[in-house]
């Protein structure tokens, strides 16, 4: 659980805008928030004890990240997308083991 908790709070600081140009285009730097927002309620979700609630957060935050993959790699370079994916992907799969 605390490593779990700590990879969401690693995954979450890291999204912090690095940006490759001077004025992204909203629709990504609305995307990106829409992330940031989801792994910070989970992260509230998990120290709340409320797996379910936890997971249903990193499922959404995993679709969001995989349908923006491209363009957060070309309007934030600086941050590890690949490295967030591949945790959002083992998260929710042990969720999905364990029926949520």
């Amino acid at each position: 659980m605390r490593r779990l908790l700590a990879a969401l709070a690693i995954s979450a600081s890291a999204l912090t805008p690095v940006l490759a140009q001077d004025a992204p285009p909203q629709e990504v730097v609305a995307q990106q928030q829409q992330l940031q927002s989801l792994l910070d309620d989970a992260i509230v979700a998990v120290r709340a004890k409320n797996e379910a609630q936890a997971c249903s957060l990193r499922g959404q935050a995993l679709t969001i990240l995989n349908n923006n993959l491209q363009a957060f790699a070309a309007v934030f370079p600086a941050n590890d997308w690949s490295d967030l994916q591949t945790s959002l992907q083992g998260s929710v799969a042990r969720c999905s083991a364990k029926g949520f």
